[in-house]
């Protein structure tokens, strides 16, 4: 081959490089501006987003009240966990844990909202994933309850510990669609943070009589 056909090849390829990345690069621009135009059409809020944001925030903190019922009426989950050793730092009152749990999980669902209209539904994979990983971390928090009553501590700090995870990456994912949003994630955040080292702090302390 010739010098003057390696030039040839060559200018074919940088045009088909270029040409590939300028479709890609399009496509990003188009998608983005589309959001965009989206968002600047989407309309003030209204009514039914207030009643939508509610009914968002019934869930969470119905899963508070659910939680604290539930072991308020179960007398012998209550002794077992009272009878526990715990490190002089925590709480002694069930009552404060309950307390902080509502006043952490009732913003959640106005925060996720607030991430589904602004973040332009679930047509878009990062409202999809923020959306994703709030539903999990709550899930998992519900989850919290029937591993209590089994009086399973290993299970308990590490499931914790995944909700605390999940609950820093739906704060962040939030705050990336909407600030607000993103900071009312971070008190839940810290709680359920503070929730793993406590349930690892308990464990550790109550390994030789795990069966109580």
């Amino acid at each position: 081959m010739t010098c003057q056909e390696h030039r040839g090849e060559f200018e074919k390829s940088w045009s088909n490089i270029h040409s590939e990345t300028g479709e890609v690069f399009k496509e990003f621009i188009d998608k983005e501006h589309c959001r965009l135009a989206a968002y600047e059409k989407m309309p003030f809020w209204t009514t039914q987003d207030t009643r939508n944001a509610i009914i968002s925030s019934l869930i969470p903190a119905g899963a508070a009240v659910a939680a604290f019922a539930s072991f308020a009426k179960d007398q012998q989950v209550a002794d077992w966990w009272a009878a526990l050793k715990k490190p002089n730092w925590a709480p002694k009152d069930v009552r404060v844990y309950s307390a902080v749990d509502l006043l952490t999980l009732s913003p959640l669902g106005y925060a996720s909202y607030l991430v589904y209209k602004n973040g332009g539904g679930f047509d878009y994979n990062d409202t999809k994933l923020a959306l994703g990983l709030y539903g999990a971390s709550v899930t998992l928090a519900v989850a919290t309850i029937p591993i209590v009553k089994k009086k399973e501590l290993g299970c308990l700090w590490k499931n914790t510990t995944v909700v605390s995870l999940t609950a820093a990456a739906a704060s962040f994912a939030f705050y990336k669609i909407d600030k607000k949003a993103g900071l009312l994630v971070v008190p839940f955040a810290v709680w359920t943070a503070f929730y793993a080292y406590l349930a690892y702090s308990i464990k550790k302390e109550n390994d030789p009589i795990k069966n109580l």
